[in-house]
């Protein structure tokens, strides 16, 4: 097969890495791949899945889990499009709510979803009606407005949302036309991991699973990314507002509903105690609301629309609670119910297997590639995901059809074989299974490794027990050295922003910093980057951020941008109700609780958040990991085997030899 590589270079471990995406595609598999940043993934993976899927028919869904990064993959699209005259049709695909043009609609928060269906069910979108028609005439006349706009492929989302508003177009429906006719679909990992936008997506372009190569961008975020689809909670004053909206409509039998609901919380709230806000809820407990959930949900549904018409808003407390009972109906096997108390008293329902989610689609589809820079050990998300179990039913079914084989076999032939030999035939099948159907592969990073400083400094840590005054004032003294001996920007990335907050405050360094806000609107996030940056060109800047949050991952910082990254303490997630649940569901399905729950995902964020530093081959920077905890045996899993550290506890004349070796 041909591999449509746009690029004239190719280095090894990228080759490497285009070959080994050709078998997993050719040979329907499900292939891991941890391919550091630098190794160009997006073309790498992008160039023999759309290779094959247009010799073989198929499409390619490559799903990323931010808007942001779908422009390199129409970009790497076309220009595979320029060089080859490919004719590749690309459709850039995001969320209904996203795409709205409506000037009423689009400004609806919680309930956007259930409104929209209601106004094109009662023929009052105007822009649904110009593009799909409510009568046949109408048909007719949208089959001809909507013509040329069905042929705009290869364009951003933002293109064809402004195109439609010149015709009075649904920009969504629309793209989800579009795609019946395109090569490479670029989406969220909603559009086929959550089943009622998947059937919408898939339904109306008349697509099986089983003709899409998948391309999982990102994937580290993934096994969380699907817990949080499905993760809902209410309180009692949500409750207390729905009644509300249920009595200004009349709707007297809904409100007699909703105070049943309120009392069966209220009785369950009698778990917590003064010293206890959260408490797990045994399956049982959830009996009385799941029965009212299946009987009640559609009437809440038509009260909520009553009212979000009578009043002319666009949100509605009865939809919230709507949302919420529709997932406890659909909730899967191994689901955390929480009795909670945070602003009000509530109940949380959390899911705690990815894999519930993941296998139905990762089992159907042609052929997945699942890719990050921080996938590691990959064994671990190969079984979070459920994709060790589908080799494993795999690998039964072959080894009983095998062995079915092989008795037919020696039995017409006339001979007699024993049951030792029958098992070691059976190994050497299963073993072969393993091969053909799942890929596990750990690439190495491109960059010069002289490039890169990492330093494990072995002198403060964050460990919650030695958190202290004295020990905060250590951190920043370090985190000043450190600083002082760079030339040119500094991100300092801390385990929460109560610590950040804490040790900002003991700073002395002279150079301007800036700081990553608890709650920051894009528009702030976008100006504090472009404002870090310039400090670059200057005398350098400091910028306090979260690991794990938004300033950690996504954002690249070539060049002058970023020289140096301190991760301060091991990012490890709260202690809390949901994070011990977790470590109790894998320690009983795998015997690797703390490792798959607690470890990985923080370990994962330190990574994340070092690889800001080193983007292109010329890149020179630091990383430094600030707490004696990184350089345990216990983390080396984590890590990549091409991970080159040096242990330290004067990190300030480390700094100052590799800065100053030219």
């Amino acid at each position: 097969m041909k591999v449509y590589f746009p690029y004239e270079k190719v280095r090894p471990e990228q080759q490497a890495l285009v070959a080994d995406v050709m078998e997993a595609v050719a040979k329907k598999k499900i292939f891991l791949a941890h391919a550091p940043t630098g190794l160009g993934k997006t073309v790498s993976t992008l160039a023999p899945a759309l290779s094959y899927a247009l010799e073989n028919n198929k499409k390619v869904f490559f799903l990323t889990p931010k808007i942001s990064q779908h422009e390199i993959v129409l970009e790497t699209a076309n220009l595979m499009n320029e060089k080859f005259d490919l004719g590749v049709k690309t459709v850039d695909l995001v969320g209904r709510k996203q795409m709205c043009i409506d000037p009423f609609l689009s400004r609806t928060g919680t309930g956007f979803y259930e409104m929209c269906a209601k106004r094109k069910k009662d023929k009052a979108c105007k822009y649904y009606g110009n593009t799909k028609g409510y009568t046949l005439k109408q048909k007719v006349i949208a089959s001809r407005r909507k013509r040329e706009i069905l042929q705009e492929y290869n364009k951003s989302y933002l293109y064809i949302k402004e195109s439609c508003v010149f015709k009075e177009l649904c920009p969504y429906e629309i793209t989800i036309e579009m795609i019946k006719n395109a090569h490479l679909v670029v989406g969220d990992y909603s559009h086929l991991f959550h089943e009622d936008i998947r059937d919408n997506v898939l339904g109306q372009a008349k697509i099986q699973l089983e003709d899409i190569i998948l391309v999982i961008d990102e994937a580290h975020n993934f096994p969380e990314r699907l817990r949080d689809m499905m993760a809902r909670s209410f309180d009692v004053n949500g409750l207390e507002k729905a009644i509300k909206e249920s009595k200004n409509v009349g709707a007297f039998e809904t409100e007699f509903l909703l105070k049943d609901i309120e009392k069966e919380i209220t009785k369950l709230g009698k778990k917590l105690s003064l010293s206890n806000s959260s408490a797990v809820l045994v399956p049982e407990e959830m009996d009385f609301l799941k029965k009212i959930a299946r009987q009640g949900l559609e009437q809440i549904e038509e009260t909520a629309l009553k009212f979000m018409e009578k009043n002319n808003t666009e949100n509605s407390f009865l939809l919230v609670l709507g949302e919420f009972l529709y997932e406890l109906i659909k909730e899967k096997k191994h689901t955390l119910h929480v009795i909670e108390r945070k602003n009000a008293l509530g109940i949380g329902i959390y899911p705690l297997d990815p894999s519930e989610i993941a296998k139905e689609v990762l089992e159907k589809v042609h052929s997945v590639v699942l890719m990050s820079g921080t996938l590691l050990p990959l064994e671990m998300y190969s079984d979070v995901l459920g994709i060790s179990q589908i080799n494993n039913e795999n690998e039964k079914i072959f080894a009983e059809q095998g062995k079915k084989d092989e008795q037919s076999a020696l039995h017409n032939r006339g001979f007699a074989v024993s049951a030792h030999e029958l098992r070691e035939q059976q190994k050497n099948m299963v073993k072969h299974n393993v091969n053909s159907k799942i890929l596990l592969k750990e690439y190495k990073s491109p960059f010069p490794k002289e490039n890169r400083l990492n330093l494990f400094v072995e002198k403060t840590t964050m460990k919650y027990t030695s958190r202290n005054a004295e020990q905060y004032n250590q951190i920043a003294q370090m985190v000043d050295k450190i600083i002082s001996k760079v030339p040119g920007n500094t991100i300092v990335f801390f385990p929460s922003f109560e610590t950040l907050e804490s040790i900002s405050t003991l700073l002395k360094t002279r150079r301007q910093i800036l700081k990553q806000e608890r709650e920051m609107a894009q528009d702030d996030k976008t100006k504090l980057v472009h404002k870090f940056k310039l400090l670059g060109s200057q005398f350098g800047g400091v910028l306090l951020a979260v690991s794990g949050g938004s300033f950690s991952e996504g954002i690249d910082f070539p060049g002058d941008y970023l020289s140096c990254a301190i991760i301060v303490g091991v990012p490890f997630g709260r202690m809390d109700i949901y994070t011990n649940a977790l470590i109790d569901f894998y320690e009983k399905k795998f015997h690797k609780g703390w490792e798959y729950a607690y470890n990985g995902p923080a370990i994962t964020k330190a990574m994340q958040a070092s690889g800001r530093v080193i983007r292109t081959e010329t890149d020179q920077g630091a990383c430094i990991f600030l707490d004696t905890r990184f350089s345990e045996p216990r983390f080396k899993v984590y890590y990549p085997k091409d991970f080159e550290v040096k242990k330290t506890i004067e990190p300030e004349k480390e700094l100052e030899k590799f800065f100053n070796k030219k």
